[in-house]
This record gives structure tokens, C-alpha cells and sequence, in this order.
């Protein structure tokens, strides 16, 4: 066979195929000689095997191949070698087929902002929402938050999102100020990309500013990940509660759940994530979320439950003091038509 490097820390090989066990040796072999050079920090290879079936192939496609099935085992610790396939092949058309519409996609304005109703506990009425975002199609078909937003936040993509979503809140709730109406506070989610992107504050404010509406009627939601406390985060984020905003922190459990962060920046609101309302039930996981809640509220944060399906979730979470929460039993998310006349409707029937 033949091989060489391709650039940067990039290798390749191409040998006649025998049998799977056959490349599998060749590669524990390579492994073995680097084994053999002590270095002071870890290193493993990753590789992409294409097997070729067609002689006549560019020897082009063949490296992209290659290199398609390699690119499967980033962010995977276990994974060093992936065989490529025609699913792994159609998975990454699908996605790039996704980042290529995006453009086309935001000037048509196909992505819809949903909202999703907050209640609150004491009262069982509504007391704000929260924005997502769904991508409608020209023709109709619906593509997946789960399918685009990773796919955005892995290439930037999402500030454009970010700001669409925000720019169309604002837009609502202003044009409700315009006609004399009362509005509720919709929290719209930023992603860390979004808040380290130059002058994302100042544009944010602008926005705000040209709505006419008040920064409390637009708080932000931060994930833990995004607000993971940092000399950079800590000073952007008090730049964001300076010039008025609200920040709640999402997502809370799902991840690294830092205390830092509860501790050095200012949230008004801690948003228990679904994983932990799951096991409310069980007696260790009602206890975490007792804690939880006695923590925030001893800091001076409200505490909303996110994903509440069931009666007895609603149950112990009023037992356990929550402020609010947020799910399924509820209510789904709502297309702004339909959150107008039924939840801002109610809230207002409520008062009366």
C-alpha cells in the first residue's frame, strides 16, 4: 500500500483490503509505535476506514469518505475508529443539506417562535412564558429543534438564531404596548455563543430600546454551560444586568450544576431541569430538589420546575415551596395566536 501525511496532524493510508481483522492490526500497530515515544500529555489517534468498491473512484471521494467516517469520533472519549457507511454518509448531507438552508430560512422568516406558558404555583395562573423556536419549511415540513439547534450552535450559526428569536419577541411585546394592552415577560434562551459574540449587549439593548418595552419584559435564560462561571462571563453578564436585563439560569441539573455560578452571578430565576422533576417521586430525588429549592431561595431566586407532566409532580412541587413551573400538564408550547387568546386571556380573566 501507500501513505503519507495530508497535512496538520492529518495521515493516510491506502492498502489492499483482506479482511476487517487485517486493518484493525495495521492500525493497533501504529498505535503501539507511538506508545513507544514518552510525551508528557495524552494523545490517541482517530481513524476513519473507507472501504472501496468501486477502483474507479477519485482518489478524492475516497479521502472524503474517509475522513466523513473519522470526523464520527469527535466528542466521543470510547470511539477511535469508524467504518463508514451510507447512513453516516447520508446523516452528514442531511446536516450540511440543513446549514445551507439556514440563510433562505431566516430571510423567509420559516423559523416560528412558539411559546410555552409559566404558571405560577400558588396561584395556578399564568405568569410569563418562555420562546422557542420551530422551523417550518416553505412546503411545509417541519425540521426538528433536536436536528438544527446543534447543528448551529456547532458552527455559529446560532447568534443569527438567537437574535431572530429575541428580535420577534420584542416586536410582540411591543406591538401589544402600542395597543394598550398588558403584556407578560417572555424569557428568550442565549446560547455561549451568542454571549461571547462582539457587541451582543449593545445590540440587545438597542433592540429593546427600539420596541419601546421594558428589559423586564424580555428576561434572558442562560443554560449552566453557557453561564459557567468565568472572569469574561462574570463581566458580560453583570454588563447584561446593568443595562436591565433579567437572567434566569436554565437547565439546572443537567449538567455541571456549579455553585460558582449560583454563588458569583446574578440570576433571578433557577429553572429545574426535567431530569431532576423525573425522579421527584423517588425519595432521594425529591430530597436533591428540596435542597435545591431552600439554596435559591436563600440567595434571593425564584425557582421554576421545567418539563411537569403529571398531578403529583404539581403535588410535591407546591409541598416543597416552587414558585413556578412549567411543562406538559399545563400546557405545550403555543403558536402566538393561540398563547394570546388562551393563556394571556385567562391570566387577565383571573385578575377580573
Amino acid at each position: 500500500g501507500t501513505y503519507g501525511r495530508l497535512g496538520g496532524d492529518v495521515f493516510g493510508m491506502c492498502v489492499p483490503y483482506e479482511d476487517g481483522a487485517a486493518i484493525y492490526h495495521i492500525l493497533e500497530g501504529i498505535r503501539a509505535e507511538i506508545r513507544k515515544h514518552f510525551v508528557h500529555y495524552y494523545l490517541e489517534t482517530c481513524a476513519g476506514i473507507y472501504l472501496v468498491d468501486d477502483p474507479d473512484m477519485e482518489v478524492a471521494a475516497m479521502h472524503d469518505n474517509a475522513e466523513i467516517a473519522a470526523a464520527q469520533c469527535k466528542g466521543q472519549y470510547m470511539v477511535h475508529d469508524v467504518l463508514y457507511t451510507e447512513e453516516i454518509g447520508q446523516k452528514v448531507l442531511r446536516e450540511q443539506h440543513i446549514i445551507d438552508e439556514m440563510d433562505a430560512a431566516l430571510a423567509e422568516q420559516q423559523f416560528i417562535v412558539y411559546f410555552q406558558p409559566k404558571y405560577q404555583l400558588k396561584k395556578m395562573a399564568p405568569y410569563g412564558a418562555e420562546a422557542l423556536v420551530r422551523w417550518k419549511r416553505a412546503e411545509g415540513t417541519m425540521v426538528s429543534p433536536g436536528e438544527f439547534i446543534p447543528l448551529f450552535e456547532k458552527d455559529g450559526l446560532i447568534v443569527r438564531l438567537d437574535e431572530y428569536v429575541f428580535r420577534k419577541v420584542c416586536s410582540i411585546q411591543g406591538e401589544r404596548i402600542r395597543l394598550g394592552k398588558k403584556i407578560l415577560p417572555i424569557s428568550v434562551n442565549l446560547s455561549r455563543a451568542s454571549i461571547h459574540h462582539d457587541n451582543m449587549i449593545c445590540r440587545y439593548v438597542k433592540i429593546v430600546e427600539e420596541n419601546g418595552i421594558p428589559f423586564s419584559s424580555v428576561p434572558i435564560e442562560l443554560t449552566e454551560t453557557a453561564a459557567l462561571y468565568n472572569d469574561r462571563i462574570s463581566k458580560l453578564i453583570e454588563k447584561m444586568v446593568d443595562a436591565g436585563f433579567e437572567l434566569h439560569m436554565d437547565d439546572f441539573g443537567s449538567g455541571y450544576s456549579s455553585m460558582t455560578s449560583l454563588n458569583q452571578l446574578p440570576f433571578d430565576t433557577l429553572k429545574l431541569d426535567k431530569s431532576l422533576i423525573d425522579y421527584i417521586e423517588n425519595f432521594r430525588g425529591q430530597q436533591v430538589i428540596r435542597h435545591t429549592i431552600s439554596l435559591a431561595h436563600s440567595l434571593g431566586m425564584k425557582v421554576l420546575a421545567e418539563g411537569v407532566e403529571k398531578a403529583k409532580q404539581v403535588e410535591i412541587l407546591r409541598s416543597l415551596h416552587c414558585d413556578g413551573i412549567q411543562g406538559f400538564y399545563y400546557a405545550r408550547p403555543l403558536p402566538w395566536e393561540n398563547f394570546e387568546t388562551k393563556v394571556i386571556r385567562a391570566k387577565e380573566a383571573c385578575k377580573k
